[in-house]
């Protein structure tokens, strides 16, 4: 059995607070407190309860935090088209596609780098980025992604080779 605070840190690395952890359990958020300071002994079936559900929460998978069926830009649509995709929907990124194979990712970074008079003339391909955003499978675990943030802004999550969904920074910022 988990110490008070092995129980605290596992709550807070899943990005529970007290409150959500006992609505989940079915406890109160005060027993959940008196717990963590060690001021009671609970019962087995409710810290077995508790257990599993930091244990399921922390086995996330890409599925469970993705954006599924991600808006898409075609590679030979002008960059004025794709600018306008991007404002009406607030993304900063964009996967792009010629027909249904994936040729890489257009972001707001590339497209200022890209600025000029006539951005209507500009195709996408022109501008983007063809390194693109890494590829992963939707039953990936978030703990495995997470470093790739590093390095990149989105990550596409697809199932059995079809783009299922995209991952950015802020769907991660969403689990603390």
């Amino acid at each position: 059995m988990p110490t008070k605070e092995e129980l605290a840190k596992m709550r807070r690395d899943v990005g529970l607070t007290q409150t959500d952890l006992a609505i989940e359990v079915g406890v109160s958020q005060s027993y959940i407190a008196r717990l963590e300071r060690g001021s009671i002994d609970p019962k087995l079936s409710i810290m077995t309860k508790i257990i599993e559900t930091l244990t399921n929460k922390s086995n996330r998978i890409c599925a469970d935090i993705m954006t599924p069926n991600p808006i898409t830009v075609d590679a030979r649509n002008s960059v004025s088209f794709a600018v306008s995709l991007m404002q009406k929907h607030d993304f900063s990124q964009m996967p792009v596609l010629r027909g249904t194979q994936l040729v890489g990712l257009l972001t707001e970074h590339d497209i200022i780098r890209n600025l000029h008079p006539n951005i209507n003339e500009l195709s996408v391909e022109a501008v983007m980025n063809p390194a693109g955003a890494p590829i992963i499978d939707e039953n990936t675990p978030v703990d495995i992604i997470k470093p790739l943030f590093q390095n990149y802004q989105a990550i596409l999550v697809h199932n059995q080779g079809r783009i299922r969904g995209i991952i950015t920074r802020s769907d991660l910022l969403r689990l603390t």
